[in-house]
């Protein structure tokens, strides 16, 4: 709060002074008042009118700077008329309830619709646990099925399920704080663990897969990683090409940091949507060429789990040569306890 902008705040307040001050000194001159007499009486006019302006813009400025101090101390700045005291002044008063007035039923509309979010995805959460169970029964019938129809039921059936698991994952993905463990994960496990997964889906694409790493220890969730290893290999899957599509799975270490490096010789990104793949529904040159089968969703929930584990994730590609997604996992007293050990030694 400036002085200059409270003043011209008060423009009526000192033209209605100066017009009393002028009809006071021509009053005073037309009774052939002393001419010492009038500009004493203007100059404690004035003087007077300044100290009031000068008091008034000390007290109103402290006002706001504590109002701007405890707003910015507000993690949900909606709830700052129920914090903050009302001013001295009417006008401070009467704003302020307005603001609570108006603040109360914004914080009501935000818990209806809280209300309305959270049973939402419980629904989701129960529907898919629901769904489920049908599609591992429908997995089980095409794998007793020794026939040409029931082993190209599978892969659709693998397709649905990953489907499925991603909206799950979409729905716990701003509860991931309650919902993950981190401890030492062996990441070569974890690899492993998705490739054994996904295997029926690899052997379809005729995928090769080159696992170039050792067991390496991070600090994480291993079925968040999980998720999002299945989400980088099936877009491998989707975008590869036609003769010997390949798959090559490596571990980098860095001075305070190790990497997850999945490279693939698909159909590569085009340099313009390199920088919009982890945006939500973006799918870019190649998820167009390839219709519906594309929802921009895998990357995007990907990016966002990173976020809430703390891991880095990023992407390399050259058309028509090869695509290169990178996890990167910090450092922790974690990895290097457990590779301290003599379990780790005896390795």
């Amino acid at each position: 709060m400036r002085f200059w902008d409270y003043l011209k705040s008060k423009a009526p307040v000192l033209l209605l002074n100066g017009a009393a001050l002028l009809v006071l000194f021509l009053f005073l001159l037309l009774l052939d008042t002393m001419g010492t007499a009038v500009i004493l009486i203007a100059v404690v006019w004035i003087l007077v009118l300044a100290a009031y302006l000068a008091v008034d813009f000390l007290l109103r400025r402290k006002y706001f700077l504590e109002l701007l101090s405890i707003l910015d101390e507000l993690d949900q700045k909606y709830l700052i008329a129920e914090i903050a005291k009302p001013g001295r002044r009417l006008e401070d008063r009467v704003y302020w309830e307005v603001l609570r007035r108006s603040n109360k039923s914004v914080i009501e509309t935000i818990h209806r619709l809280e209300n309305s979010q959270k049973e939402y995805k419980e629904y989701i959460e129960s529907w898919i646990h629901e769904v489920k169970s049908p599609i591992t029964a429908a997995h089980l019938i095409c794998e007793n099925r020794k026939d040409e129809t029931a082993a190209r039921m599978l892969p659709e059936l693998d397709a649905i399920e990953n489907e499925v698991e991603k909206v799950l994952y979409y729905a716990r993905m701003e509860q991931v704080d309650r919902d993950y463990l981190i401890h030492p994960v062996n990441l070569r496990e974890t690899v492993l663990s998705v490739i054994r997964t996904e295997k029926r889906h690899l052997i379809q694409c005729g995928m090769q897969i080159d696992l170039d790493m050792e067991e390496e220890m991070v600090s994480t969730d291993e079925k968040w990683v999980e998720f999002m290893i299945k989400q980088i290999f099936s877009n491998s899957m989707k975008y590869r090409r036609e003769t010997g599509p390949r798959l090559t799975i490596r571990a980098e270490k860095g001075k305070k940091q190790k990497s997850l490096v999945i490279e693939d010789n698909g159909c590569g990104i085009a340099p313009e949507d390199l920088g919009r793949i982890f945006d939500k529904g973006f799918t870019g040159k190649n998820g167009r060429m390839t219709g519906s089968r594309a929802t921009g969703m895998g990357l995007y929930l990907c990016r966002r789990l990173c976020e809430k584990l703390g891991i880095g994730i990023s992407c390399e590609s050259e058309p028509g040569q090869f695509t290169r997604m990178i996890l990167t996992f910090p450092d922790s007293d974690f990895n290097r306890l457990t590779e301290d050990s003599p379990l780790a030694e005896s390795r």
